[in-house]
């Protein structure tokens, strides 16, 4: 049962109506940003009290992800239309290392507003992740078996400094949850720097929500 508050919009009183109308059509309503925000503070940190650096940034992006609330907007479909689905609290869902060889599985982790209780939960999770079988997708699977999208994907790529990045996308129209994915940090000009690219339905948020997407990230960083 999905305990998560999830509301349906009523598109004759959204106040994105419009802009949802205008983009659902297009072959591709799918826009991506990659920025970079700094993250000196935190990468300190981790690197002072051996810390996982990739816990503190996955929760400032999921932290950041929750306080807005264009990102929490979903486009779900019921007997064949599709519908908008505001959600209360979105969860995290990530792709995990449990091996050597590079097998992981994607593992999903509910939003808990202090990064202790966060990172408690998230022990447990890995505590019972099999490091002998890998099924990569299972949760991406399930979430679209129970028909809901109440989850945010982030994936990291730790050893690669990227400028830019295409995401894959769940359906033809563009995916229906936004996708996240963070770079290598690297040092410039005295301060550690890690790109994060985001890609989102255009019909459901704007610029000026990923602006505040990348302060908020910033922000959480400099303060966990």
């Amino acid at each position: 049962m999905n305990s998560n508050t999830r509301t349906i919009i009523n598109l004759n009183t959204w106040e994105r109506a419009k802009s949802y109308e205008f983009y659902k059509n297009f072959i591709n309503p799918q826009v991506c940003i990659t920025a970079e925000v700094e993250c000196t503070a935190a990468y300190e940190d981790c690197k002072e009290n051996k810390r996982s650096f990739f816990r503190k940034y996955v929760y400032a992006i999921l932290r950041s992800v929750n306080d807005i609330k264009e990102l929490k907007y979903r486009i779900e479909v019921k007997d064949g239309e599709e519908q908008i689905v505001l959600y209360d609290k979105i969860s995290l869902l990530t792709p995990v290392k449990i091996n050597s060889s590079g097998e992981f599985t994607t593992i999903k982790v509910p939003y808990h507003l202090t990064f202790e209780k966060f990172n408690a939960v998230m022990d447990e999770i890995m505590d019972g992740v099999d490091k002998e079988v890998s099924e990569p997708y299972y949760q991406e699977e399930e979430s679209d078996k129970r028909g809901f999208c109440d989850v945010v994907l982030v994936s990291a790529l730790p050893d690669l400094h990227f400028t830019s990045i295409s995401p894959t996308q769940s359906y033809s129209h563009g995916s229906r949850k936004p996708i996240i994915n963070v770079g290598k940090a690297v040092m410039k000009e005295g301060k550690m720097m890690m790109p994060i690219a985001i890609a989102f339905h255009h019909g459901l948020c704007d610029g000026f929500h990923i602006s505040s997407f990348y302060s908020k990230v910033e922000e959480y960083l400099k303060n966990l």
